[in-house]
């Protein structure tokens, strides 16, 4: 616990420059649309005509 950094409010506050997080975020969306997809599908296709 001695090793830690200390860090200010505003420097801990300090966003990173990747995008890993709108990736992240991304990729999630983009398969919660596809599972959507693939259950409405699914139903539509249990339906009767």
């Amino acid at each position: 616990m001695a090793d830690r950094k200390i860090v200010s409010p505003t420097e801990a506050r300090q966003a990173t420059p990747q995008k890993a997080n709108y990736r992240v975020l991304t990729r999630s969306l983009l398969i919660a649309v596809v599972a959507a997809v693939v259950v409405y599908a699914y139903f539509y296709m249990q339906s009767p005509t």
